[in-house]
């Protein structure tokens, strides 16, 4: 009987079902993709040697820093049979936004890792061998030339590894690989070979006595940052609860529209003597029928989605996804827990119908509005009022992927803003200078040689280098140091609330945000890398970024970072601000591995925030797609239980195009009134996340007309589109039909 009941309402139990199969497609996805890219980056690093050493308490291994002068001291250890030192990292070239550039000496270990399959292997400093995926997306093969980072590589192989990842890559002779990432005598990694028979954990032992800041781990069982692996995962279930709170309050739309739309059968039911179990076990099994169906078809879809991330060119292997059981369970269990949460309420009215009352409706909804409430606006608003429970529900589900959509939209602006107002973009700095084509802007590395001669152009009133980095510990698990030069002019940008500016390599400026968060103040110290510093200053600049982390003097701060000799950013003064764009033109020229944008402009320009755009864009998608569904089933549903209704208003003489306008009203006002309430919630939620200890250090909101604008906007077209179907069907209903259904 309830797969009978079902397969009567096909269209409805499709749109549910669909629903219910796109959250759980994007837990299976997102997950999937989530578990493959921590698995495929702990794998793509080239390992063919027994041991890694990195630097200690590297946010990740890219931010590794460790002195090449060390590889000799590790040689030097007993057992020890070679030391490969490795440079490791990610730019942007052409259209790949993420490209993995190794660098080790030719004829090493590590770079017969790299198997040539066309070409030959690289053997000197100009030439790069590029994997077999990165070769089909760049649509390159050998003896083209590949630009990286401003400058020319001849291709003189491609090679295959097995790895994805590394695949989508190149590699290069150490020294390029310094160039590129412009870490001079410094390198990433070493990788360690151990005389066969040794003991492999007292050579461990030995190399990490070498220096408090190394880490050394078997390459075999080497994984990514716990931290990093942690975020990767915690944000693909972020987006997936987006996708499951809706197509779970979806289900409870369509189940509650279930129940009053079969009113007088549930009613029968009830006179012939149907126990209250035994009805609200009818509508619980119906509904978890729905989940299951719509679960079994979520995990395909999500199988499927995984599958064509993977083939997408330039980032098909970073999204590669790791398909286990785990995943399709944590699929099937949502699907069955979004079948039970949204069947219950359904369930428990149904089950508490009086068999007089029951027999006695004649459709419409929840009753009529009475007194003034009967004479406020149109028809279409006085029929969603009398359907309250119904229209909230619904409303509820639409509201959340728009406030989904606010709160994203806040995201991205404050991101672009604070990056915008970071130390130089703040009314001290008229152009900021950094590294070209870098993934992360983080990552961004520019020689303080071009720092001078940048000094030097008579365009130039003066530059302020800053060094930016991240520090992972313990009791700091992400501290963001900022380094700069305590005589520059950008100093200013940071404006103290307590105590003074550093003047010693020992001292350090906290940010307000940090020192509310570490509970630190004037005159305590601040441990990181074993390195002791006291707080001589406490700075508000109104950037999150720099609120919640530390300043210390530029070259303490390269020092701990493992950067001597480069900087992040540089922020240029012009003596006539007026000409800089032309300024920043002749650096651009002059410098092409460098990009120099106007202070107030470069966030957008850089390649991680193209990607951040790329990605919210994404997830903006799945709520349109769910949220839609929710709108069309919603008023498919209202068409449904008031046939009889329609019918009267058709025999009354209504045009078809009366009907079809009141049915689209109806979305319309549902999806405005959706829209405000989900502008209203997003923007509550955001700004108390934002508000969180530790959270507020990393993100910050900020809010646009243009942001409520598009969310309100969407949730129209979702009106539309999900309208647009029922409000068709209604105005072909004939009126003798309409009037005999039951």
């Amino acid at each position: 009987m309830i797969f009978r009941n079902l397969w009567r309402r096909a269209t409805r139990s499709i749109l549910t079902i669909l629903g219910i199969a796109v959250g759980v497609a994007a837990v299976v996805a997102l997950g999937a993709m989530a578990d493959g890219i921590a698995n495929n980056y702990s794998g793509a690093l080239g390992l063919s040697n027994d041991l890694l050493v990195t630097q200690a308490n590297a946010y990740d291994i890219i931010y590794s820093s460790l002195d090449e002068d060390l590889g000799k001291r590790i040689e030097a250890v007993p057992d020890v049979t070679n030391v490969e030192p490795g440079v490791f990292t990610w730019i942007a070239v052409g259209d790949a936004p993420f490209f993995l550039v190794y660098g080790y000496e030719p004829g090493t270990v590590a770079m017969a890792h790299f198997r040539i399959v066309e070409g030959k292997p690289v053997t000197g400093p100009g030439q790069i061998a590029i994997g077999s995926r990165a070769a089909t997306a760049l649509k390159k093969k050998v003896d083209d030339t590949l630009r990286v980072a401003g400058a020319p590589y001849r291709i003189v192989g491609i090679y295959e590894t097995g790895q994805g990842m590394e695949e989508s890559g190149g590699v290069v002779t150490l020294e390029d690989a310094q160039t590129i990432t412009q870490k001079q005598r410094k390198v990433s990694l070493f990788q360690v070979g151990v005389r066969r028979g040794a003991d492999i954990e007292q050579v461990k032992a030995r190399i990490e006595q070498l220096d408090d800041e190394l880490t050394v781990t078997e390459a075999s069982g080497y994984e990514a940052s716990e931290t990093w692996t942690k975020t990767l995962r915690g944000f693909a279930w972020g987006v997936s609860a987006i996708a499951i709170l809706i197509g779970g309050l979806g289900m409870m739309s369509a189940m509650v529209m279930s129940v009053l739309e079969r009113t007088r059968e549930i009613g029968s039911l009830r006179a012939v003597g149907w126990s209250r179990w035994r009805v609200m076990r009818m509508i619980l099994g119906e509904a978890l029928l729905l989940s299951l169906v719509g679960g079994v078809i979520g995990v395909l879809l999500g199988l499927l989605l995984a599958w064509a991330a993977a083939q997408i060119p330039s980032v098909g292997a970073f999204l590669e996804g790791k398909v286990s059981l785990a995943i399709i369970l944590q699929g099937l269990g949502t699907a069955l827990v979004l079948g039970l949460v949204g069947g219950l309420y359904p369930a428990w009215t149904a089950a508490n119908l009086q068999p007089v009352e029951a027999l006695r409706y004649e459709g419409g909804g929840a009753g009529e509005a009475k007194g003034w409430l009967a004479r406020i606006g149109s028809q279409s608003f006085r029929n969603l009022w009398r359907r309250r429970t119904r229209t909230l529900i619904s409303a509820a589900g639409i509201g959340i992927g728009v406030a989904t959509l606010v709160m994203l939209g806040g995201m991205i602006d404050g991101m672009i803003n604070t990056l915008n107002g970071l130390a130089g973009s703040g009314g001290t700095g008229d152009l900021t200078v950094m590294q070209r084509d870098v993934a992360d802007m983080s990552l961004s590395s520019v020689d303080e040689r071009i720092v001078r001669q940048i000094q030097a152009m008579p365009e130039v009133e003066s530059v302020s280098p800053m060094v930016l980095g991240f520090i992972s510990t313990k009791e700091l698990p992400i501290f963001i140091i900022s380094g700069i030069d305590p005589n520059s002019p950008a100093v200013k940008h940071y404006k103290l609330v307590e105590g003074r500016y550093v003047q010693r390599p020992n001292e350090i400026v906290l940010g307000k945000i940090a020192a509310e968060t570490y509970k630190l103040g004037i005159g305590d110290t601040l441990s990181l890398y074993d390195n002791r510093y006291k707080i001589v200053g406490i700075s508000e600049t109104g950037n999150t970024y720099e609120d919640g982390g530390g300043l210390m003097a530029l070259r303490e701060a390269q020092r701990i970072l493992g950067r001597p000799r480069s900087v992040t950013f540089v922020f240029v003064d012009v003596k006539n601000p007026e000409q800089g764009q032309a300024v920043a033109n002749a650096i651009n020229r002059r410098w092409p591995e460098l990009r120099a944008s106007l202070s107030s402009e470069f966030a957008q320009n850089t390649n991680d925030m193209q990607s951040s755009k790329a990605m919210i864009n994404a997830i903006r998608i799945l709520a349109l797609i769910v949220g839609g569904i929710v709108v069309a089933n919603t008023m498919i549903m209202s068409v449904y239980e008031r046939t009889r209704e329609i019918g009267t208003l058709r025999a009354l003489g209504w045009r078809q195009r009366r009907i079809l306008s009141q049915i689209l009203q109806e979305s319309l006002y549902l999806c405005l009134f959706s829209g405000v309430l989900g502008s209203i919630f997003g923007f509550l939620v955001m700004t108390g996340v934002t508000k969180l200890p530790v959270v507020n250090q990393m993100l910050t909101a900020s809010w646009s007309v243009q942001t409520f604008a598009i969310a309100i906007l969407v949730a129209l077209v979702l009106g539309v589109l999900g309208g647009i179907y029922p409000a068709w069907r209604a105005s072909k209903l004939r009126p003798v039909e309409a009037l005999r259904y039951e």
